[in-house]
């Protein structure tokens, strides 16, 4: 049975089967709109069969969209254990991994600890080692200095006396330099006793026998000034070399 005509201008609408594309991609589906405007002369018994044929069409629908996809739905739910498994494995070697980057960070920093106490021992051995030298060098420069000073020169004459004082000068100067060098080098963690206790000893009083001797021989040669007169200026260079021409005014 029919629904009656209404009144009005709207135009007769045939009757029609409801069909899944009348719902489909309509977020907005309005119940009563819909039946007005397709279904309005169709009989309640009429619309009841074709939506339960719908339903029923839908439900078949599914249970064959699963029974098909069945196998794919067991696979990857496999698939997502078998995933779990993984990550789980890759996390203990990640795990693993970042255990050992921190031991290496460990020794990496005990290694650099370590070079750098070496290279700052070595530095050290450095500097002792350069000071040893210089010591061997101002006790070889004192030993020749004192042997020449204390060399008899039965003759005293020009030919003889020049060298001398050209060597002694020479000598005297290098181990006060040195001496100078060491003097402000040596602290309480290099002090070195043979230098302290021997050395600055043997400087002193070979700068002592040193005047003495510049007094001595320039006192002997200024009776002959005339075949004296280099050796007499050397010996006034040598005392100025002192800090004592003074004492030969």
């Amino acid at each position: 049975m029919y629904a009656s005509y209404l009144a009005g201008n709207d135009e007769f609408v045939y009757p029609a089967f409801i069909a899944r594309d009348d719902f489909a991609d309509k977020a907005d589906f309005d119940p009563d709109s819909f039946l007005y405007d397709n279904h309005r002369f169709t009989s309640l018994d009429s619309l009841h069969k074709d939506l339960q044929h719908l339903s029923q069409s839908l439900n078949q629908n599914l249970l064959d969209l699963v029974n098909n996809e069945y196998s794919s739905f067991i696979q990857l739910g496999q698939s997502i254990s078998g995933c779990l498994d993984l990550i789980d494995n890759i996390s203990l070697d990640v795990g693993k991994f970042d255990q050992q980057l921190r031991n290496a960070k460990v020794n990496l920093t005990e290694s650099s600890a370590a070079a750098e106490r070496a290279l700052q021992h070595k530095r050290r051995l450095n500097v002792l080692k350069n000071k040893a030298k210089l010591i061997l060098l101002l006790n070889e420069s004192c030993s020749s200095f004192e042997m020449l000073l204390g060399l008899e020169i039965g003759e005293l004459s020009p030919e003889r006396l020049k060298p001398k004082l050209s060597t002694l000068a020479t000598l005297y100067l290098s181990a006060t330099k040195i001496f100078a060098i060491l003097t402000e080098s040596n602290g309480d963690e290099n002090s070195c006793v043979f230098f302290d206790k021997v050395l600055k000893t043997k400087l002193s009083s070979l700068q002592l026998e040193y005047k003495a001797y510049i007094h001595e021989t320039l006192k002997r040669v200024k009776a002959e000034p005339k075949d004296y007169s280099d050796v007499i200026m050397m010996l006034l260079h040598c005392k100025r070399i002192v800090g004592s021409l003074s004492d030969g005014k």
